[in-house]
């Protein structure tokens, strides 16, 4: 099989860029693709798309985000994480577990988040990671984010704080420990982070493609989980929509204006499609396209 989705562990260490590069090499595919990145230093969970399935990639989920891992409080550097030189350092007593709950508290629900200066986030076309390589680091404009739930529980040592928390698309764990540290006065950073899931898909059991365990076979691309409703072509409909031609939906349906998963009887994946009225206008066609 050549097209279908695999779920990634990426370690710690290299890129997103690199893991996919690496799965290209032991798969013998190069139409390789995933869903959101993951900073070199993190480890945990890509949803990886190969072959036809990367023309999915905008209804696959990204959301929410589940992670695991550990803060340090009292010092503040460059890249909010260890792997930045250090800007400030706390000297004075750290807060008590009372206070650094309380403050945490305040970061659940929908915040404005600045995104780190070393950070993919794009600014006038440019990566804010290149800029502050070339010494001009560029501060983001604020932007929407969602926490659903960050608990956190006293580490090993004072200052070491381990999480869990749960997130929207986007949210950066880094600038988290940071804006924290900031508002108990300390500084803070993020000392380690794994992703364990998401959506419905976790971490546990997933392949390590730079490992020496063999390539697991791919997903099918219809057990792929969507983010968006089915509906079901008429087996009369089906080489119609196949030919990209607008099909009639059911009598009931997905609104007009939204996007819908084509299948057929057996679940076969046929496609998305765009709600038009009382049609479905196909998007992307699937069934009946040569593999990668």
């Amino acid at each position: 099989m050549t097209d279908g989705w695999l779920r990634v562990d990426k370690p710690v260490g290299p890129t997103s860029h690199d893991a996919i590069a690496r799965i290209r090499r032991r798969l013998g595919i190069r139409r390789v693709g995933h869903t959101g990145t993951l900073d070199p230093p993190a480890s945990g969970l890509l949803l990886v798309l190969v072959g036809r399935a990367t023309r999915l990639a905008r209804f696959a989920p990204a959301t929410p985000k589940r992670y695991s891992g550990r803060l340090r409080l009292g010092l503040e550097t460059t890249t909010d994480d260890l792997t930045g030189e250090p800007v400030s350092r706390h000297e004075g007593t750290l807060p008590d577990s009372d206070a650094v709950r309380a403050a945490a508290s305040t970061f659940v629900g929908d915040l404005r988040q600045v995104p780190p200066a070393v950070s993919a986030v794009k600014i006038g076309g440019r990566r804010l990671y290149r800029s502050a390589r070339e010494g001009r680091p560029v501060e983001a404009p604020p932007r929407s984010v969602r926490v659903l739930r960050w608990d956190l529980e006293p580490g090993p040592e004072p200052a070491l704080w381990d999480f869990e928390a749960e997130v929207s698309s986007g949210t950066y764990l880094r600038a988290l420990a940071r804006d924290l540290g900031r508002t108990l006065g300390c500084g803070g950073a993020l000392h380690s982070l794994r992703r364990t899931g998401i959506g419905p898909l976790v971490a546990d059991g997933a392949w390590d493609p730079f490992s020496e365990a063999p390539a697991p076979p791919l997903e099918p691309i219809d057990e792929l989980p969507l983010t968006i409703p089915d509906v079901l072509v008429d087996a009369e409909q089906i080489a119609r929509f196949l030919q990209g031609v607008a099909v009639p939906l059911p009598d009931e349906g997905p609104p007009a204006g939204a996007n819908a998963a084509a299948r057929d009887s057996a679940g076969r994946l046929l496609g998305i499609g765009a709600i038009e009225a009382d049609r479905l206008r196909p998007r992307v066609v699937l069934a009946g396209e040569p593999g990668a």
